[in-house]
């Protein structure tokens, strides 16, 4: 703008002394201006204002309190063992700020805790578009495993999780500095969750009776129980009936069950059978040799009854019990024979025993028998010319009655031997060995047996002593010795 301003002369000189000298020291000789004009300048143009730099992204990282991960509220995280997949914790990523062009980073996914140390794997990329200068941010969720791979670890730890390889151009690059983000966690034990006890119980099983009421059966070793948060429980056990009740004879059905301190249980049953199996026993039976005497010369007979055979059954579980003996009543046995009787003994229940033996001997009464004179039963014996005869005489031995058995004759044997000192030697049968040997007779006018013995001059006679036994169905009734003579 252009302003003129017209001053009068003495403004003008007034004016123009404020600069030099006062007007009356002026000189009288200058001009004289009537007026003088001042035109005031443009003034400069005002300073535009400066354009604000658009603020530069950045990203910041926080870890969702919903799930854990921060200081007051750390990630719980199990052992491996009890939860293999681990605990996932979301990172979120928030950029804000103006970024012209797209950027990226990585961050590892999976983290695990050895025991001293976190160490992380599984990159995964968060890809960051790009964003203008308004308000507002992007957000970029990241999930995040974390594994405890260590059975022991206990208290808190931490890791770190840090962003890295950021791929990003100016200008306005991403900033990731204040990315970083701590995740806290509280270390757990598993969980203990609570299963059934585990029943073992025998295979069904056979006792024997011991008593008429069956047997007491103890299987309480037999029994046990294990349980994985309790233990042994094996004590815990009850079993219907119970162990060292008596069981009868038959099968009885145990049934078992315990329950655990979580009240679980565990049941099973098994079978007991009771049985009688066991023969009775001889608890009185002949020991030795039975020996008769014949009531006649037919033999004997046995008595069975006489011999007080007695049986019993074990624990008497199934009396009665009976016994039975092969020999069949009133059955003859001979003189001089031996038999073996065969005797078992059977319980009520059909158990029989194992044949039991023993052995029956038919004799003679020979007590009062032995050789008459000539022949002589102590030394010094008899003495006889070699081709001599040489009488054999004997009472005769008794019946079981005590009657004389006269009628033996036809069955007595004489059998000699030749001593030579004490050696026997060879039986000689001498009933009918030589001329002018008679037979056996009784003679009932002496009350005896008579044999005359005639010896020969010519072997087996040979001189010296000799000794001679006279039997019946080998049984011994007269023995001695006699010598011979030239």
């Amino acid at each position: 703008m252009k302003c003129t301003i017209v001053l009068p002369m003495a403004a003008l000189a007034l004016l123009a002394g404020c600069g030099r000298e006062s007007p009356t020291e002026a000189s009288n000789d200058a001009p004289v201006l009537s007026e003088l004009v001042i035109t005031q300048g443009v003034a400069a143009p005002a300073k535009a204002p400066r354009s604000k730099r658009p603020s530069l992204s950045a990203a910041a990282a926080a870890v969702s309190s919903a799930l854990g991960g921060s200081s007051t509220t750390p990630v719980s995280l199990k052992p491996q063992s009890c939860e293999p997949g681990g605990q996932q914790v979301v990172v979120t990523y928030t950029v804000t700020g103006r970024q012209d062009n797209p950027a990226s980073f990585k961050v590892n996914t999976r983290w695990e805790y050895n025991g001293s140390s976190w160490s992380g794997s599984v990159p995964a990329t968060v890809n960051v578009a790009t964003r203008g200068t308004g308000p507002g941010s992007d957000t970029y969720p990241v999930t995040l495993t974390l594994v405890n791979a260590s059975a022991t670890a206990a208290g808190t730890s931490s890791v770190s999780v840090v962003p890295f390889d950021l791929i990003t151009t100016a200008p306005a690059a991403l900033g990731v500095g204040g990315a970083n983000v701590t995740v806290h966690v509280a270390f757990v034990a598993c969980p203990v969750t609570n299963t059934p006890p585990s029943l073992t119980l025998p295979n069904d099983f056979t006792v024997e009776a011991t008593s008429s009421s069956g047997a007491e059966v103890n299987f309480a070793a037999m029994v046990t129980a294990t349980d994985a948060q309790d233990g042994d429980l094996s004590s815990s056990v009850t079993c219907t009936p119970a162990s060292g009740t008596t069981f009868a004879i038959g099968t009885t059905t145990v049934n078992c069950s315990v329950t655990d301190a979580g009240g679980l249980s565990a049941s099973g049953s098994f079978d007991v059978t009771v049985v009688d199996t066991t023969p009775p026993i001889f608890t009185s039976f002949p020991s030795g040799t039975v020996n008769l005497i014949a009531a006649d010369i037919t033999g004997a007979v046995l008595d069975i009854d006489a011999l007080g055979i007695a049986v019993e059954d074990v624990g008497h579980v199934s009396e009665p019990s009976t016994f039975h003996c092969d020999y069949v009543a009133d059955t003859k046995l001979g003189i001089g024979t031996t038999t073996t009787v065969s005797c078992t003994a059977k319980d009520a229940s059909n158990n029989e025993s194992a044949p039991s033996t023993f052995d029956v001997f038919v004799g003679l009464n020979v007590n009062a028998t032995g050789f008459l004179p000539p022949l002589r039963m102590v030394a010094p014996f008899s003495a006889h010319k070699r081709g001599s005869t040489v009488p054999h005489k004997f009472l005769p031995p008794t019946y079981a009655d005590g009657t004389p058995a006269v009628d033996l004759a036809d069955g007595l044997r004489l059998v000699i031997n030749h001593l030579d000192g004490t050696v026997e030697g060879a039986d000689v049968e001498v009933n009918d060995f030589s001329a002018g040997s008679t037979t056996w007779r009784y003679d009932s006018d002496g009350g005896q047996y008579i044999f005359n013995l005639k010896t020969g001059t010519t072997p087996p006679w040979d001189i010296g002593t000799w000794k001679t036994t006279v039997s019946y169905a080998g049984i011994p009734l007269a023995t001695t010795q006699f010598d011979l003579r030239r």
